[in-house]
Parts: C-alpha cells; structure tokens; sequence
C-alpha cells in the first residue's frame, strides 16, 4: 500500500494568529481581505506564503503574509498549497 497523499482539506489547524490591522487602515476604517496562497510542510509549518489578490490592492498584504507565515499545521506525510482569504474589518 503507497502512502496517503495529503491534501488541502487533510490541513489540521493548530494556531491560526490573526493578524495586525494596519494603523493607518484602522485610522482609515478602510476593510478588505487578501487571498493568500502557502505552503504547509511536512512538519506542520508554513514553508511559503504569497499574495494571490488583495482588496484594496497592497493594503493589508504585508500583514497577512505575516499572520500565515505563524500559523502552524498538524505534520502532513507530505507538502500541501493551498490558498485562504483572509478578512480585514475595522472593530472586527
């Protein structure tokens, strides 16, 4: 028997930190959300994380790469990308 392969619906989240609002956002009451592609490896940790499409563009990118760069995975038998939006809301 070969091994289970994993895929994006196997990603068991451990921790999955929010992240920071931009001050001037926040200031702005400006909102959107980015579309972030990553990588899990094999340990349960993000390997990669890039911008897919951010709304309003370059806004809230920098952040969300930040967040997803911390959030950690149960171990996988192998590497698994995949893509999460994430949403900006001010108070929210």
């Amino acid at each position: 028997t070969s091994p289970a392969t994993a895929t994006a619906s196997d990603l068991r989240a451990i921790s999955t930190p929010q992240p920071k609002y931009p001050p001037e956002a926040l200031r702005a009451g400006q909102s959107g959300e980015v579309t972030v592609e990553f990588t899990v490896g094999t340990d349960g940790s993000v390997t990669s994380a890039r911008v897919v499409r951010g709304n309003p563009p370059r806004v809230f990118d920098r952040e969300a790469v930040a967040a997803v760069r911390r959030w950690r995975f149960q171990p996988v038998p192998n590497e698994v990308t995949t893509r999460r939006t994430i949403g900006f809301r001010p108070g929210g």
